[in-house]
């Protein structure tokens, strides 16, 4: 059963479903008229919004109200249900499905149980993953060239460096 509740911050306009869906509530607002400047009412009509792509990764994000930012689906649903998130905590989901965003696929975690996760779900947090890391690493010990790398894996010299000197990926073993 999908339940509605407002989102903080937006309540009697916008609410989150926990089917991860958002939609605008239908309501009465006031606007003036810019030549005579008289006051009027106009009904906005409710309806379920349309996500589209916040970012790279597939993220999903709407716009609540003209001249806004998107905001993320997956937060505005866990600050709508489960709260602010702590502090260091980001929404994770658990199928690593960033279209998923219904509540019972959601928690919070921090950004190292976000980035392991994508891994262990056999996806790339960056350009790079677990497999290109590990066969950067073995080439550098059969004497490849960093250079050579960076460009076999089409990623910057400094990203072979990195790893080389393990200020990234020193968690994989």
């Amino acid at each position: 059963m999908e339940i509605w509740k407002d989102i903080p911050g937006y309540e009697g306009r916008y609410q989150a479903s926990t089917e991860g869906r958002i939609r605008s509530v239908s309501r009465i607002i006031q606007e003036k008229n810019i030549s005579t400047g008289k006051i009027y009412y106009h009904n906005i009509s409710g309806r379920i919004l349309k996500p589209g792509r916040y970012c790279k990764s597939g993220h999903l994000s709407v716009v609540l109200g003209h001249g806004a930012d998107g905001s993320p689906v997956h937060q505005l649903v866990m600050r709508t249900f489960i709260g602010e998130p702590p502090v260091g905590m980001e929404v994770l989901h658990k199928n690593g499905n960033p279209t998923d965003n219904q509540l019972c696929n959601l928690h919070y975690g921090t950004r190292t149980e976000n980035i392991l996760d994508v891994y262990r779900q056999g996806g790339k947090w960056r350009k790079l993953s677990v497999d290109d890391v590990e066969a950067i690493r073995f080439g550098l010990w059969c004497g490849i060239k960093g250079a050579e790398l960076s460009r076999m894996f089409d990623v910057a010299p400094i990203s072979i460096s990195r790893i080389k000197n393990e200020r990234t990926f020193a968690w994989l073993e």
